[in-house]
């Protein structure tokens, strides 16, 4: 309950969640390919191999299918593409990027 409580009641006006969709887009987009492009040499029965590949899955279907028909499909479609963004930003820091 207490994760819920700090939901808001509303979500943004539908202008301001297009907006900030198609600013997700893009980097989203980048970091899929650079993700892509690094697993290619890796072993196939590697586990960070398997789970670059199923967020890049994951990342082409939700690009491909969009925002959904109304509102607030739109707005959960924005928080999901934004979690994307940042598990590809990640897993490219980690694992593209090694320190």
């Amino acid at each position: 309950m207490e994760l819920t409580n700090g939901l808001p009641a509303t979500v943004p006006e539908r202008a301001e969640v297009d907006r900030l969709t198609g600013y997700l887009r893009g980097p989203v987009e980048l970091l899929a390919a650079e993700l892509a492009a690094a697993t290619e040499g890796w072993a196939a029965d590697s586990s960070d191999r398997e789970t670059a590949r199923w967020l890049l899955i994951r990342t082409r279907k939700a690009l491909d299918e969009g925002q959904g028909p109304n509102h607030r499909t739109a707005a959960v479609y924005m928080e999901d593409l934004a979690l994307t963004c940042r598990a590809l930003a990640t897993l490219c820091h980690q694992l593209v990027r090694p320190p």
